[in-house]
């Protein structure tokens, strides 16, 4: 479980660094915004991490997922305060979990 943490934390952040830098040429407050989303999901990937752990220690369900959608919401809503760019770079952030989860899932059928 730990080394699949691990991939995806590096999958995010290439993926951020990789988006951020694509779009600090054309659009800063985009880049400004997808580097604050992509934090957010880091640290979404970790609480994730850690609520599976403690729902397995404990044999029920958590709802950290609470905390995760608020944390996210809270972020879209600084983005959203800066400019439309910045909103839109901090879901593009947000979006790389689901597509680190894509990719490590797509590439482990191989």
């Amino acid at each position: 479980m730990k080394n699949l943490i691990k991939k995806m934390i590096t999958t995010i952040a290439v993926l951020t660094a990789a988006e951020s830098l694509a779009a600090v040429f054309f659009y800063p407050r985009l880049s400004a915004g997808v580097l604050i989303g992509g934090g957010g999901a880091l640290i979404n990937t970790l609480s994730l991490w850690y609520d599976i752990n403690r729902s397995l220690k404990k044999r029920k369900l958590v709802k950290g997922y609470v905390g995760r959608y608020a944390f996210s919401g809270v972020l879209m809503l600084l983005g959203g305060l800066i400019s439309i760019e910045s909103l839109i770079g901090v879901f593009v952030g947000l979006m790389n979990l689901k597509l680190s989860a894509y990719i490590l899932g797509w590439r482990g059928r191989e």
